[in-house]
C-alpha cells in the first residue's frame, strides 16, 4: 500500500512538472523563450533508466541530435547539460547566475556531515567569503618563509621509490603505495603532520574516495525520486559513518594548531593559515555572513578530500597512460636528464621542461576525470544562447565531450602530448589554456596550482628512477574506466625497472 501511494505521488510529481514545462516552453516566462530541447523520459523516473553508467558518453550522443545545449529529466530533477567550450565557459563565468550548488539531497548531506564544505554550498554571500578565505589561506602558506612543498616531495618521493624498488621489477598494483605517497603529501602540507605518521590519514581516506564517487554519482535515486532519501536510507548511513573519521582527523588537527598561529610568521602549514584567517576576521563580518570559526576552520575538509582524491586518481592515470605509451616516456625522460642532469625535478625547471608540461596537460585531457564537472544551479530565472533556464535548474557541464572535442584536439582518442607544442618544440600556451580539469568561472578548483605543481614534480621525479612497463600477461587498457563521479582509471599491475644512475 505505501509503495503503491509513493508511485501515485511520483506520477502526479511528474505530471504537474510536465504540464509546467509545456506552459514555460510556450511563452510562460518573462523572456518569452523556450527552454532548451532534449529526449522524452519515463513518468516519475524520467531520463534514468536510458544514462547507463557512462552519462558523459550519452550526453555526448544527445548532444549530436539536440545541440550543445539540451535538457533531460532525472525523476523530479530537471537537468541543462552544457556540451562545448563556449557555452559552458559563457555559461559559468556569467555574472552569478549560474554560481549555485543543486538544492539536491546529497549535497545537504555532504555538507551536513562536514559542517563547512564551500564546494557544495551554494554561491551565496557565505560561499563567497569562505572562498576567498581559502584562496588567502593557500597563497599565504605559498608565500610563507615556512613553504615546503619540495621538501615534502622529497619525502613522498623518496619512501615511493622504494617501495617501488622493493618489487624488484615484478608486476605490482601500485595503489596502495600510490595512495599512501599522497596521504603523506596532502597530510603534511595541510596539517604538518610529521610525514611518516600519515597512515593515520590513510585507511578513512582510501575508503571515503569509493564512498564519496558512488554517492554522487549520476542519476542517483537519492537526488531524483520523490523519498529518495528514504529509498537509499542505507547508503547515506554508509556515507554519513564514512564521513566520520575524515571530519574527526581533521577536526583534531585545526584544534591543534589553534593555539600556535596568531600571525603570519607563525604560518607552518595550510590548517595555520585558515586558523589565521579565522583569527583575522572581524566578528562583525562573522554575524552579518553566520559563520563561526568552525565553519571557517572546516576549509581545510574541501581541501583536504579534493586535493587528495583528484592528485592521486591523476597520477595513477599517468603511470597508466605512460606504460602503454613507452615513446612518450622515454622523450619525457630523455628532456628530464638534459635539463635537470643528476638533480631531482624541482619547480623552477618546469620552465625548462615543455614536453614533460604537456604530458600532464595530455593526462589531464585524455582522463578527463571529473567527467561532467561538480554540477552547478541557477540562482535566478537566467537566459542562455536564447533558451531560459529556471532557476534552480540543475546545470552539467560535459569537460569529457570539449576534451574529446576533435576540433580542438584531432584525435582525441589518442594519447599525444606533443599536440601542446609548438613547431620549435615550446609549450603553447593558447593550446594548454583549452584543458579544463578543474573547472572554469567563479567556482574553478582554489587547489588547481598545488595539485598541477605536485603531480608535475611526482611523475618528473619518477620518471627519473623508473621505467614504467605493462605487465605482458595483463597489458594496460586506458580506454576501459572505473565509471562514478571521478573516471577512475582501472587498476592494473604494472612494471617498474630502477634506472641505474
Amino acid at each position: 500500500m505505501i509503495a503503491w501511494t509513493i508511485v501515485q505521488i511520483g506520477v502526479l510529481i511528474w505530471a504537474i512538472r510536465m504540464l509546467w514545462k509545456y506552459y514555460m516552453a510556450n511563452g510562460g516566462n518573462k523572456f518569452g523563450l523556450p527552454e532548451p530541447p532534449g529526449p522524452c523520459g519515463l513518468p516519475v523516473v524520467g531520463y534514468m533508466p536510458f544514462i547507463g553508467s557512462k552519462a558523459h558518453l550519452t550526453f555526448v550522443k544527445l548532444a549530436q541530435k539536440y545541440g550543445d545545449i539540451f535538457q533531460v529529466q532525472f525523476g523530479t530533477q530537471k537537468v541543462v547539460v552544457l556540451n562545448s567550450l563556449d557555452v559552458i565557459k559563457e555559461a559559468l563565468n556569467k555574472d552569478a547566475s549560474f554560481a549555485g550548488r543543486p538544492n539536491s539531497a546529497a549535497a545537504e548531506i555532504f555538507v551536513k556531515e562536514t559542517t563547512s564544505s564551500f564546494t557544495m554550498r551554494t554561491g551565496d554571500a557565505q560561499w563567497k567569503f569562505l572562498r576567498k578565505l581559502a584562496i588567502k589561506a593557500l597563497s599565504m602558506f605559498a608565500s610563507s618563509r615556512n613553504s615546503r612543498l619540495e621538501a615534502v616531495i622529497d619525502e613522498a618521493s623518496e619512501e615511493l621509490h622504494a617501495e617501488l624498488s622493493a618489487f624488484n621489477g615484478q608486476p605490482t598494483d601500485p595503489q596502495q603505495t600510490i595512495f599512501s605517497s599522497f596521504a603523506g603529501v596532502i597530510g603534511t602540507i595541510l596539517f604538518g603532520l610529521d610525514f611518516s605518521n600519515k597512515d593515520s590519514l590513510l585507511k578513512p581516506m582510501v575508503s571515503l574516495n569509493e564512498t564519496v564517487s558512488k554517492f554522487f554519482a549520476i542519476g542517483s535515486v537519492l537526488d531524483s525520486l520523490p523519498f529518495g532519501s528514504l529509498i537509499m536510507r542505507h547508503q547515506v548511513k554508509n556515507f554519513s559513518e564514512a564521513m566520520k573519521p575524515v571530519v574527526q582527523i581533521v577536526d583534531r588537527h585545526i584544534k591543534e594548531h589553534l593555539v600556535h598561529c596568531k600571525e603570519e610568521d607563525d604560518v607552518r602549514d595550510i590548517a595555520d593559515a585558515i586558523a589565521l584567517a579565522a583569527i583575522q576576521t572581524p566578528t562583525d563580518v562573522k554575524q552579518q555572513l553566520g559563520l563561526t570559526d568552525d565553519k571557517i576552520r572546516f576549509i581545510a575538509i574541501d581541501l583536504f578530500g579534493g586535493g587528495f582524491v583528484t592528485a592521486t586518481d591523476s597520477f595513477r592515470w599517468a603511470i597508466n597512460l605512460l606504460a602503454a605509451s613507452p615513446d612518450v616516456q622515454d622523450r619525457a625522460r630523455r628532456e628530464l636528464a638534459e635539463v635537470c642532469g643528476d638533480h631531482p625535478l624541482q619547480l623552477a625547471d618546469r620552465s625548462n621542461i615543455p614536453y614533460n608540461e604537456a604530458v600532464l596537460l595530455e593526462v589531464f585531457r585524455f582522463s578527463s576525470l571529473v567527467t561532467l564537472s561538480l554540477p552547478h544551479s541557477t540562482m535566478e530565472d537566467t537566459t542562455l544562447r536564447g533558451y531560459f533556464i529556471p532557476k534552480g535548474t540543475t546545470i552539467f557541464s560535459n569537460l569529457f565531450a570539449h576534451h574529446y572535442n576533435p576540433q580542438y584536439f584531432p584525435d582525441p582518442d589518442s594519447f599525444r602530448p606533443d599536440r601542446f607544442l609548438t613547431a620549435d618544440g615550446k609549450l603553447d600556451a593558447d593550446k594548454a589554456q583549452l584543458v579544463i580539469p578543474f573547472g572554469v568561472g567563479k567556482r574553478r578548483c582554489v587547489g588547481e596550482n598545488f595539485a598541477r605543481q605536485e603531480l608535475s614534480l611526482l611523475i618528473g621525479r619518477l620518471l627519473q628512477h623508473f621505467e614504467i612497463r605493462q605487465d605482458p600477461s595483463n597489458p594496460v587498457n586506458v580506454y576501459d574506466t572505473v565509471p562514478g563521479l571521478n573516471r577512475g582509471p582501472v587498476q592494473t599491475p604494472l612494471i617498474f625497472k630502477k634506472i641505474v644512475l
